[in-house]
Formats: C-alpha cells, structure tokens, sequence
C-alpha cells in the first residue's frame, strides 16, 4: 500500500521542466548513446532513448555545441532522469538548441491531382 500512496504523492520540485526535442548522445564508461531531450529545468533533464547507464552513474550529454557532466538518478523503459552537475538556464538552452535547420533547401510542396488504385482479382 506504500508504493500506492507513494505514487499519489504531487511533484514537489521548485524548478518547473520546460518540454523540448533535442537531440544528442549520453556518453558514460566508454559506451555512447543517441538520445532525446525531451524536458528540462535548471538542474535536471529527462532523457529518452533506448538503453542508459545503472543508477549513480556519471555521465555526459552531448548536445551540438554544448557537453554536459551528469548523473543518472533514476531510469525507465527508454527513459531516464539525470541531475545535472552545474545549473543550466531553460529558456537560454532551448533558445540555443530546440531548433535546427535541417536543410538549406526546402523542396516545393508536392500537390496532388489524381489518385488511382489497382483492383486486385
């Protein structure tokens, strides 16, 4: 029944999380990892990707330009939590990494006039 109430107990950070996409890689002992940032506050990001390090290990994110000393405090199905070592502004690093050229040509938009299937017999 502990675990029960555990689960209702609310979120108490004092840091709100800001949502965000940002790709990266999570290196630790040697390994490396693509990820997805996908929330953020001033000492703690979630991750998700596909395999993480154990709990208490120390890692680091790399994002463009930018590498960052963590470490993991807890981990989930394709998802995990890190403390960060210093303190990183939200609103400075989704300004600086939540949004990336993908090309330097965008392709006309395709409009389609007809569609027509085969009947198969």
């Amino acid at each position: 029944m502990e675990s029960m109430s555990a689960r209702l107990m609310p979120d108490r950070r004092q840091d709100s999380r800001h949502s965000i996409d940002v790709p990266g890689v999570i290196m630790w002992d040697g390994l490396a990892e693509a990820m997805t940032i996908t929330n953020i506050s001033i000492y703690g990001a979630q991750l998700e990707g596909h395999v993480f390090p154990k709990v208490g290990t120390r890692s680091t994110i790399i994002v463009e330009g930018l590498e960052i000393c963590a470490t993991v405090i807890w981990v989930g199905p394709h998802k995990c939590g890190v403390l960060l070592e210093h303190e990183i502004e939200p609103a400075d690093f989704i300004r600086d990494n939540a949004i990336r050229i993908l090309a330097d040509h965008v392709p006309a938009p395709v409009t389609v006039t007809r569609i027509s299937y085969d009947r198969l017999i």
